[in-house]
């Protein structure tokens, strides 16, 4: 029976929310909803009830589907796409895509024609431009429902929706709570979203007594009445005249047995003059057993295509297996659409719930299942010809020849099904394919010939989709596996492979890339391998280069040129010109510079070259604080970057370069703007090593200092892991992880884990060990002034051996103000090329010595110049501390309320104090004679309770009293 349509049950407040979200993108807002619940529970009618009243405002649906074994790939694309073609046609969807427009070619290849090199990882930020840019000319809709199917791409598109989300833009997103456990990759986007506090969630609960029995009088209202008869007869008749006071009692057994499920109350609403079926499954079969048998043959073949079939595809396959739905198909598809089993899409047919889809699929039998399923491969396959070839299609063609048993042909289509995701991008359905490819391979006579390739060349290809699928750990296992499995006859194939793993072992965190890189190289001879040589060549030099061995990288830089120019290669000798620049770079020698300029040139437009100079040039600037010249280098290798269709992840690489250029030269609120836009988009990798640790950085001096902690905690075993490879990974994140530890009053935490920049065997990297030094030398006189006696030599002498680096004047003037041994005024007057935080900083440690020695009115010229300085670039860190000192020392009027005890100049008699005591210990002890407690001392002079308590400690030892009265009483009055 047909099922009509009752109103919106127990979902007022749902649907307000989202009316009023409609209306505030309408008028100029944006909004991001998630709609979670359990299958059944009407995400999508609450969508449908909000999108009929939309008003002319463009709805764009996305649904995700299983095809059987996982997500069906690039479906709820797919359909965005559509929509959007549909809104403006398909002349200007390309032309807004501009270069990138090939990437489309992975989902609608009928709307581009798919190239070798469309750039297909770019899908998500093309096709969220696309709707970024509808959103802008008009107020937009865009659903994505069932996302606990979707696959990998469809995740990424609509995380960027969410983080980049224009006004006019409207997301909402639906998936089933009940099916995304604790492994679901889903969760992770999820918490991402809810972390950045992006959305609102609603999530739907069952109806309760009371509203399931409205909907169902809503319901029968609607219909010509009740069926009678045995649930599983087929001639059943409306009964009429039906009073309702006789439905009372099935109403209480309709809440029962739908457990609160609206999409059960419709199934079951209709039969409630039957003997209701006990199982939620047997429910979901009531339309279906009214169906005669041809019309129930008929839904069990649609059932095994899928989520949908096309028309021409079901065709085939009726034409090619019986079937038993008769001669005239078109009359059971009739009666199944007017039953409300199955309902016509633009394409075929669908079942009317996932639910039922799944519940008909499982009555068929393991004969006819397989039968189908094979029909459907062929079917497929022969679309193929009638219609662009697209990973979608591959992907089910794989998915059928599986399940159908048919295990030569299932292995031919999971290898070609899985080249053609990784080409295109879509490496959770790539990781699928290939696994299974992997499986099925044991048990495929003649394998390699069936597979058209050899096993061990499987186990490369599925390694390196793991790589993209940032299932790092399982990429190197098998990558492994590949390395012990390649024939001894192809010296140079396996030194291919040795360097794919050793990339992949440097995604992964591991540090036997050099390793596997000088295996390679003894693998391949001069003069008949140079290709392969010269790449090995490279790797070397950037090994070493990353991790801070100059003289090793120069010298491998140098052998990779030569060989890049011995086989002609512009790529490879621009490469290894511009390893062998930031090599000289980085240990001191100006000359560097030049040669990452000329390595432009020799990549006569290559961009593997270009991308190096840009990056890395942009970054050696950023070291020796050209901060102007680094931006202007990274921003135009941005533009570059969206002209060579580069991958997005080469891009962010620049973007990140402009954002710490930015960060030295003070603009910070632009910077924390593109971290917080940016990082959530970024899979584990080095790439997040880089970006979070500048973030957490930029959090703690911009004064959210308990975010940056939580951050920092976060990121640690990140950091750690790619720090073990990369000395600017490692450096940058142990003296982030050290001012952490100073503000939590942790000096000698902070100590121990910059005391690594004096081990024997450090190697001196003065860009990154200058910064280091400086905050020893503030964990030093942290440590001195709580009575530590630590020896500074060592610190001293390393400084030294950055004495020729360009910042060297800056921080080594850092150094001396931090022990006390220079005025912090060289700092906050350095000529030099300082990052922007240091003069205000210096101002600030300057009025706090003045305070410290009495001179209020220097204090107060100070710490007011500190402050105003300090909110011009977003300081936070410096503001508050600055201000606190201000307030706490009554600074703030002429004169002030409250004056701060100066330092005795001399010992004094019994009952005064010595002068052993420092200025912050005789500060400590006033306050102690106010009768303060530590916390309180904490608070009032800004410094942490453990650091306060250490402060007591000592002055009591100095006094040689034993209580905080007996030296209260010291204080002079």
């Amino acid at each position: 029976m047909p099922v009509p349509r009752a109103r919106l049950v127990g979902r007022a407040r749902e649907l307000g929310e989202l009316t009023a979200a409609l209306d505030a993108v309408r008028s100029g807002g944006n909004r991001t909803i998630v709609i979670a619940g359990e299958a059944g529970i009407g995400k999508t009618r609450l969508l449908d009830e909000l999108t009929a009243h939309a008003d002319g405002v463009p709805v764009l649906t996305g649904q995700c589907a299983d095809e059987g074994s996982g997500p069906l790939p690039y479906a709820a694309l797919a359909g965005l796409l559509r929509g959007i073609v549909r809104t403006v046609g398909p002349e200007a969807v390309v032309a807004a895509a501009g270069p990138a427009a090939g990437a489309l070619s992975v989902v609608a290849p009928q709307l581009v024609t798919p190239a070798s090199d469309a750039g297909a990882d770019r899908l998500p930020e093309v096709l969220a431009n696309l709707l970024t840019g509808l959103a802008a000319e008009r107020p937009v809709v865009v659903i994505m429902e069932d996302l606990h199917w979707s696959d990998d791409v469809t995740r990424a598109v609509a995380l960027r929706l969410a983080r980049t989300a224009p006004a006019g833009l409207l997301l909402l997103l639906t998936y089933r709570s009940d099916d995304v456990g604790r492994a679901h990759p889903l969760r992770t986007v999820m918490a991402e979203l809810d972390r950045a506090r992006l959305t609102t969630r609603l999530d739907l609960a069952r109806l309760g007594v009371a509203e399931v029995q409205a909907m169902a009088r809503d319901l029968l209202g609607g219909s010509a009445g009740l069926r009678n008869g045995p649930a599983h007869g087929r001639d059943h008749v409306p009964a009429v005249g039906l009073d309702a006071g006789l439905i009372a009692e099935p109403f209480a057994d309709l809440a029962d047995r739908s457990e609160g499920v609206p999409f059960y109350v419709e199934e079951l609403v209709g039969f409630l003059d039957t003997d209701l079926p006990d199982s939620l499954r047997d429910i979901l079969l009531l339309r279906y057993w009214n169906l005669s048998r041809e019309a129930q043959a008929l839904c069990r073949v649609v059932a095994a295509a899928g989520p949908r079939v096309w028309h021409d595809v079901l065709d085939d396959v009726l034409a090619d297996v019986t079937t038993g739905v008769g001669p005239e198909p078109e009359e059971g598809l009739r009666e199944a659409v007017d039953a409300q089993v199955l309902v016509t899409t633009e394409i075929g047919y669908a079942f009317r719930h996932a639910l039922a889809q799944e519940a008909v699929y499982a009555e068929l039998l393991p004969g006819e299942r397989r039968r189908l399923h094979a029909a459907y491969a062929r079917a497929l396959e022969g679309a193929l010809v009638r219609r662009a070839r697209s990973v979608a299609k591959l992907s089910r063609i794989a998915d059928h020849w599986w399940r159908a048993g048919v295990l030569d042909k299932a292995l031919t289509a999971a290898v070609v099904g899985h080249q053609a995701a990784a080409d295109g991008a879509a490496s959770s359905t790539a990781v699928a394919l290939g696994e299974r490819a992997l499986e099925l391979w044991e048990q495929v006579p003649d394998a390699e010939a069936v597979a058209g390739l050899p096993h061990h060349e499987l186990l490369r290809t599925v390694a390196e989709s793991l790589r993209g699928s940032t299932r790092t750990a399982r990429a190197l296992a098998v990558a492994h596996e590949a390395i012990a499995e390649w024939p001894a006859d192809d010296p140079a194939g396996l030194a291919g492979m040795l360097s794919d793993t050793a990339l992949i072992a440097g995604h992964a965190g591991s540090g036997e890339g050099p390793e596997l890189i000088e295996r390679a190289l003894a693998l391949v001879e001069p003069g008949r391998d140079d290709a392969v040589r010269a790449h090995l060549l490279m790797l070397r030099a950037r090994h070493a280069m990353l991790d801070g061995r100059t003289e090793e990288g120069i010298e491998a830089a140098t052998a990779a040129y030569e060989a890049g120019i011995a086989i002609g290669s512009p790529e490879v000798a621009s490469v290894a010109l511009n390893l062998r620049g930031v090599s000289r770079v980085q240990r001191g020698d100006a000359g560097g510079f030049d040669e990452i300029d000329a390595a432009r040139d020799a990549a006569e437009g290559a961009w593997r070259g270009l991308s190096r100079y840009y990056t890395n040039g942009s970054d050696s600037r950023i070291l020796v604080g050209e901060w102007d010249r680094a931006v202007e280098i990274a921003q135009e290798g941005v533009t570059e970057a969206r002209r060579h269709g580069a991958s997005e992840g080469s891009r962010i690489m620049i973007e990140g370069n402009v954002v710490e250029a930015w960060i030295g030269r003070g603009d910070w609120a632009e910077a924390a703007a593109w971290y917080e836009h940016t990082v959530p988009l970024i899979h584990d990798s080095v790439y997040t090593a880089y970006l979070t640790e500048r973030r957490t950085w930029l959090l703690m001096w911009r004064g959210d200092v308990e975010r940056a902690q939580a951050e920092a905690r976060h990121r640690a075993a990140t950091w750690e892991r790619f720090g073990r490879l990369e000395e600017q990974i490692r450096s940058r994140s142990r003296g982030t992880q050290a001012e952490l530890e100073l503000l939590r009053g942790e000096p000698a935490a902070a100590l121990e884990r910059l005391s690594v920049v004096v081990a024997p065997d450090h190697p001196r990297s003065p860009a990154y060990d200058l910064t280091s030094l400086a905050l020893s030398a503030r964990a030093i006189a942290e440590l001195r002034a709580a009575g530590q006696d630590i020896d500074d030599a060592p610190y001293r002498a390393a400084l030294a051996e950055c004495a020729h680096w360009q910042t060297f004047p800056v921080w080594s003037a850092v150094f001396e103000a931090e022990l006390g041994t220079g005025p912090w005024t060289a700092v906050a007057e350095q000529p030099g090329p300082a990052p922007a935080h240091l003069r205000p900083y210096a101002l600030y440690r300057e009025g706090a010595r003045l305070l410290d020695a009495g001179d209020r009115p220097g204090a107060r010229a100070a710490l007011g110049s500190a402050i105003t300085e300090a909110e011009k670039i977003g300081a936070g860190l410096i503001v508050q501390r600055a201000q606190g000192l201000v307030d706490r020392a009554g600074l703030t009027g002429r004169g002030g309320p409250a004056e701060v005890p100066a330092p005795a100049s001399s010992s004094s008699p019994a009952g005064g104090v010595p002068d052993t005591l420092t200025p912050r210990e005789q500060q400590v002890l006033a306050l102690v004679a106010e009768g303060l407690t530590n916390g309180q001392i904490a608070e009032r002079l800004f410094i942490s309770a453990k650091t306060a308590s250490v402060h007591v400690s000592a002055i009591l030892r100095k006094l040689g009293v034993s209580t905080r009265t007996e030296a209260a009483l010291r204080v002079p009055r």
